[in-house]
């Protein structure tokens, strides 16, 4: 694999630049600071969500896959061979910076900024735009999502948005998102059709940590974002879709896959990798939206870079040994083999009624 990684070009690496996430699907019903002095010990585990949801809950070591696993692996598999071979990881162009944020941190009245032109939603997102806690250094992703991910421990609130933007006056606004109130109790999920993705799972639940890679333990399920997703189709934990294509074996957003327990991830070169891959058979991925490419989300790291002298973690994590040119350390994941993903029943860990 190591091969194969010193192949990435530069030219690459620009195309798949242009990657975004679809937008969230409102009509479709089917970092790390705050401001300063707001250090707060993240609550267990580390995305905040309860412990018994469907993102924190460890897979079974035996699981049954879905009767046409290998057909659905397979349209991923020739969605990341359409987009030049390659499976990135997406951290401050289309992820989202996360902030946590103290109790006295200033507060604002978002404005929805109706990017969509559905005026009828206003009255929908409102409650979830009144005293937002806004920390004076707040950004949101690059790229035409601009995201942003807010957490206030001591409130146990959490927001994330979409299209967020802060005009010449200081004002913010959003296009869409969301507000969960006790999200430590909160499976991670939003109440449809809230919520800055497309499937309606909340960014923070999904979006992996520096602080995950650097200690190399993540102790929650991650996503993938896909070319294709199937649809009008949605399955549990989304509630709702954006899908793109047509077919019985296009993956449907919300359906849940694992990497093969039996693949060995100790050969895959980056520790940071071995970290990720390690989640991915302990709690499995999750598909969250449809994009220009296959891509999973790693926050953003400015927020970090601002407090570590302008250092960004990731090449460091990614390409400890140098052998990926330029910003190529964004494709890593490629190391691991599409073919060993394994796709799980639709709803699959749905509660009961």
């Amino acid at each position: 694999m190591r091969a194969r990684a010193r192949w990435v070009s530069v030219a690459a690496a620009a195309s798949l630049a242009l990657t975004v996430c679809a937008g969230p699907a409102l009509a479709g019903q089917g970092g790390r600071a705050g401001d300063a002095g707001d250090a707060h010990r993240h609550p267990r585990p580390v995305n905040g969500f309860s412990s018994a949801g469907p993102w924190n809950t460890p897979l079974p070591a035996s699981v049954p896959l879905a009767p046409n696993s290998a057909a659905i692996v397979a349209n991923i598999e020739q969605d990341e061979q359409d987009t030049n071979g390659l499976w990135g990881l997406n951290t401050d162009t289309y992820s989202t910076p996360i902030f946590y944020v103290g109790r006295h941190t200033p507060v604002q009245n978002w404005t929805y900024s109706d990017c969509q032109n559905l005026p009828q939603l206003a009255k929908v997102i409102a409650p979830s735009l009144k005293h937002v806690p806004t920390p004076k250094n707040l950004i949101v992703s690059q790229g035409t999502d601009e995201s942003t991910t807010i957490y206030q421990p001591s409130t146990d609130t959490y927001w994330d948005f979409w299209r967020a933007q802060q005009d010449a006056s200081g004002h913010w606004s959003a296009c869409w998102g969301g507000k969960i109130k006790h999200y430590s109790k909160n499976p991670g999920i939003f109440k449809n059709p809230l919520g800055a993705t497309a499937s309606g799972l909340p960014l923070g639940a999904f979006t992996i940590r520096i602080s995950e890679l650097r200690r190399g333990s993540i102790d929650h399920a991650i996503n993938l974002v896909v070319p294709r997703t199937q649809a009008s189709c949605f399955s549990w934990p989304a509630n709702r879709d954006d899908g793109n294509t047509v077919g019985s074996d296009i993956p449907c957003e919300g359906q849940r896959l694992r990497l093969n327990p039996s693949f060995n991830v100790s050969t895959l070169y980056s520790p940071a990798v071995q970290t990720i891959a390690r989640a991915m058979q302990k709690y499995g991925l999750i598909i969250t939206d449809h994009g220009g490419a296959v891509v999973t989300y790693a926050e953003d790291p400015r927020p970090y870079e601002a407090t570590h002298g302008g250092v960004n973690p990731y090449p460091a994590l990614m390409d400890p040994d140098n052998l990926f040119p330029d910003g190529d350390w964004a494709y890593v994941l490629t190391q691991i083999p599409i073919d060993q993903l394994e796709a799980l029943p639709f709803n699959y860990g749905e509660p009961t009624r």
